[in-house]
């Protein structure tokens, strides 16, 4: 079980390109988490960041699927490293 908020957490905008992350939580509004879910962001889902846009946004990985996030959404999702949850 992944504890919720962990002193080693990060959120996503902050972690290097093409390191392998756990997702530990979506800070947000109910209807933005629920999205993210569905996009399949959610606890404990491995996540990978893959690119920076100009913008600050990002391109991650996750389930096999590579999905765009701004800035702030980034900024919404907390990590840890893969290493630390195995």
């Amino acid at each position: 079980m992944l504890p919720t908020g962990r002193a080693d957490d990060e959120p996503l905008a902050s972690c290097p390109v093409d390191e392998q992350r756990v997702l530990l939580r979506a800070e947000g509004d109910l209807r933005m988490r629920r999205r993210l879910a569905a996009l399949g962001l959610r606890r404990g889902a491995p996540v990978t960041l893959m690119m920076r846009t100009s913008g600050g946004g990002a391109v991650v990985s996750v389930a096999g699927a590579r999905i765009a996030l701004d800035r702030s959404m980034l900024s919404s999702l907390h990590t840890v490293s893969a290493e630390a949850v195995a």
